[in-house]
């Protein structure tokens, strides 16, 4: 297949087109766990996964822990190189591009990680920590990079008397900002937030949040949202993509997946969020029960019919294809609704 392909734009919430900024195709990613030579054991990360990411919007990326979002997450900006699979960034296939071509790209794709503590090097200053990539990307003026570094720094609220500081100076979500500080320094177009509130106090997630948004719309962002919190997702995101065990259960926007979800694994999720009403709280609903499998020795045919009340002797034998239902896709042999 060429290196370049043009993927069809789709029209947005509001009618516009939204033009496809990432499309992944059939990507797996595989670790190895052991085994022997004749029979070698891999952990199932991610398998099989097709998923479009367009210019401008927040995808939230969602499921239980180890469900494989964090691998995706860095697969699809080549943290990690897939073991199968293509993955085309403004319809250039990056899967492997030489590391010198890929250089060029590189900068357009930043991460935000998850833990404000382990992500920052604590033997560099903020000035050090938000200036570097500005320096690997030559920067080379001193007045210059001091200049962008302070810009940055207002920009997401850190005050300039820090500018010498070291992280253990700081509050979590102080770091946190640093931390988006550093990923908007080479005005990307893709941030992948890897669960960039969930080590945060719940007064300062609020605060967070609203400056990724700001941001987004300041410089016109793309987010991949990766997070198991239903609640923060639904204020957060655009359209929702649900993971179990590897695999895409169900795609689509936020309000119309919330109110009504189409694949089991999705109500459950759903129906697990609390409820801020105390007159709701005595409501009976189904909640997910039993252990995930394991990703080492996958289920065969729907990987969650082992723990779906509603599956069938189909679901064991052959693995879902995706259906679309009006502008959502989900995969299941019987949607609910």
């Amino acid at each position: 297949m060429s290196d370049k392909l043009t993927k069809d734009t789709k029209s947005g919430n509001k009618g516009q087109a939204e033009k496809v900024l990432l499309w992944a195709k059939n990507l797996v990613k595989e670790f190895p766990a052991g085994g022997t030579r004749k029979n070698p054991q891999v952990v199932h990360a991610v398998s099989d996964v097709n998923l479009e990411i367009y210019q401008g919007e927040t995808l939230a990326l969602v499921g239980e822990s180890g469900c494989g979002k964090s691998t995706l997450g860095r697969v699809l900006i080549r943290l990690l190189e897939p073991t199968a699979g293509e993955i085309y960034y403004e319809g250039e296939n990056i899967v492997g591009m030489k590391e010198s071509d890929f250089a060029r790209l590189r900068r357009q794709m930043q991460i935000i990680f998850q833990d404000p503590y382990a992500s920052l090097n604590p033997r560099m200053s903020v000035k050090e920590i938000i200036g570097e990539p500005l320096l690997t990307y030559g920067m080379k003026d001193k007045g210059e990079l001091e200049a962008r570094v302070r810009e940055l720094m207002r920009e997401v609220g850190i005050a300039q008397e820090f500018y010498n500081r070291y992280p253990h100076q700081f509050s979590g979500g102080q770091r946190q900002r640093i931390g988006i500080a550093r990923a908007i320094a080479l005005n990307p177009k893709l941030i992948i937030c890897d669960e960039p509130v969930s080590a945060l106090d719940v007064s300062i997630q609020s605060q967070v949040l609203n400056l990724l948004k700001d941001l987004q719309e300041r410089y016109g962002l793309t987010y991949l949202f990766i997070s198991h919190d239903l609640s923060v997702v639904k204020f957060i995101a655009d359209r929702v993509c649900v993971m179990f065990l590897g695999m895409i259960c169900e795609i689509g926007d936020t309000d119309s997946l919330y109110e009504q979800p189409l694949h089991p694994y999705t109500r459950f999720l759903l129906n697990a969020i609390p409820k801020a009403d105390p007159r709701l709280r005595s409501q009976e609903k189904e909640l997910l029960t039993g252990e995930i499998p394991s990703p080492v020795n996958p289920p065969s045919g729907c990987r969650f019919h082992t723990r779906c009340p509603y599956a069938k002797e189909i679901c064991s034998q052959k693995a879902p294809e995706g259906r679309t239902v009006g502008e959502r896709k989900v995969f299941c042999h019987f949607p609910l609704g």
